[in-house]
């Protein structure tokens, strides 16, 4: 569908940037829908993922194992809300007020962007732990990072304690670096530049993690067999705790792009592309994290520790012109997958809050603004932090949004909607005040019952018997929570009073106007 008409007066709800995408720019085909995939999952977060299996007590089989169930199962609503986006071509923040209401998106885009600023605090880390491993391995202070590995202190955080003032003077640098980048390539054009990008540069940095698995299967003689007869050392109860952890950790990672893709799709030249683009994802992430098990287990035969973290890796383990060059390559995925998932769909998320006063690239600047004061860099310093505070912590708020979106989309709206309400303040989807209170009262239950009162208070106790099992399972707890309260609360309460005009049943499967 294309909307030419624009809404230039409603300044609260419209402004270039949201207008939905011209036919003309709807360009983006299925390999260019898969580029951007692909330059997402060639990340440094993508392969540490997959290394703290063992971390957890798997062996190579069950941690692969969780890696493919999770991309499998977030699959499924990548594809429904990303429908969205090239039916229509808008972004997300523009879709969501059919759900949540004219204002009340400002809930699931606040959501969205917090996260992904914490994402880009991460990202930003990485990419200056890069620039400081090439700066370790010129100035000869291998020797001295080597002996912190020796003494157990194998994290993304050593490297930094080498030279902490370089160290911070990089992380500023990398950030101006970005927003260049970003400020060269708005919505408006169709992100062009993004788009040569996406064809460039992940190509390119996946030889980085080529060039580690290679070197480091060299130097055991490609005798992986080792690595292979690692046992699992969790049993029973906590077998099954721990890989319900692990996998809805693999379905958090990506949890964000599954509300972002309409930031994409909405370039698409078709359903089709967007759809065949996407759908391999599971196996993009099933060849990494083999070569990155298989790399993290050379590890723990040589140092005597897993270490999961790749730019460490490179830097104590390769001899010094491949490290310099694998270096480079690795920092290249992570300012790929940073600018597109956690800077493009997040910088629309507070552009939402004030279109008229707040461009796209305005809400970059905050974006970057909240990064630095989260200071959210240090989840990813142990492997138990990274999954377990970091992960599911923003996986169960990810999914009691997406439980809304997608049960709307899919059994109240049947893929279809009045495209123009959304820039309407009285428009069909204000609701009570351009709020939709079956939207937020369905978040706030579905948050209440999976997060443990420990999680944010100072007393540990459990509302009901085993809710520390449905936190574990937290995307999954939460998405199933809010859907089936949104359900129940639109078809008895909310459509009636809001929507009358709305008809149908849902047990039809048929439910339009």
């Amino acid at each position: 569908m294309d909307l030419k008409t624009t809404y230039p007066d409603n300044k609260y709800l419209w402004n270039q940037d949201f207008q939905p995408t011209a036919e003309r720019n709807r360009t983006w085909g299925i390999m260019d829908i898969f580029a951007i995939w692909f330059g997402m999952a060639v990340e440094v977060e993508s392969w540490s993922l997959v290394s703290v299996g063992f971390d957890f007590g798997f062996n190579w089989f069950w941690s692969l194992m969780a890696v493919f169930i999770g991309n499998a199962a977030v699959l499924v609503p990548i594809l429904i809300i990303a429908h969205g986006g090239a039916k229509y071509g808008m972004p997300e923040t523009s879709l969501t007020r059919s759900r949540w209401g004219t204002y009340g998106t400002w809930v699931p885009s606040f959501v969205r962007g917090l996260i992904g600023a914490g994402w880009w605090g991460i990202d930003t880390w990485i990419i200056t732990e890069s620039v400081s491993g090439m700066y370790i391995i010129y100035s000869g202070l291998k020797p001295e990072l080597l002996s912190l590995v020796a003494s157990g202190n194998a994290t993304p955080f050593t490297i930094s304690t080498i030279n902490p003032d370089l160290f911070w003077g990089v992380f500023i640098a990398t950030i101006l670096v970005r927003l260049a980048i970003l400020y060269l390539s708005p919505p408006k054009s169709g992100q062009t530049l993004l788009k040569k990008i996406s064809w460039i540069v992940p190509f390119i940095a996946f030889l980085g993690f080529i060039i580690l698995f290679y070197i480091d299967a060299q130097s055991v003689s490609w005798n992986f067999s080792p690595i292979f007869k690692i046992g699992t050392t969790v049993s029973g109860s906590a077998f099954w705790y721990a890989m319900i952890g692990l996998i809805n950790a693999n379905i958090a990672f990506w949890a964000t792009m599954a509300i972002s893709m309409p930031d994409y799709t909405r370039y698409a030249r078709s359903q089709k592309s967007q759809i065949y683009g996407q759908l391999t994802l599971p196996i993009m992430m099933l060849g990494i994290g083999a070569m990155a098990l298989l790399t993290a287990g050379i590890s723990i035969i040589k140092y005597k520790t897993p270490i999961y973290d790749p730019i460490l890796l490179t830097t104590i383990s390769l001899p010094p012109d491949l490290a310099y060059i694998t270096l480079f390559l690795l920092l290249l995925g992570v300012l790929m997958v940073n600018i597109y998932a956690d800077t493009v769909g997040p910088g629309y998320d507070f552009s939402n809050i004030y279109p008229k006063l707040i461009p796209w690239f305005g809400g970059v600047l905050i974006v970057v603004a909240i990064a630095a004061s989260l200071q959210s860099w240090s989840f990813y310093f142990s492997a138990g932090a990274y999954v377990e505070n970091w992960l599911l912590g923003y996986g169960a708020i990810l999914g009691a949004v997406e439980g809304v979106l997608i049960f709307d989309y899919v059994i109240i709206r049947r893929f279809k909607f009045e495209i123009s309400d959304v820039f309407m303040p009285n428009g069909r989807f204000r609701y009570w005040r351009g709020f939709n209170p079956a939207a937020i009262i369905a978040f706030v239950i579905a948050i209440f019952l999976v997060y443990p009162p420990s999680t944010y208070l100072p007393v540990s106790f459990y509302l009901y018997p085993y809710q520390s099992w449905i936190y574990q399972a937290s995307w999954i707890s939460t998405i199933l929570i809010s859907g089936f309260v949104y359900i129940i609360l639109m078809k008895y309460w909310v459509i009636p009073k809001y929507q009358p005009e709305l008809r149908g049943r849902l047990t039809s499967w048929i439910y339009s106007r």
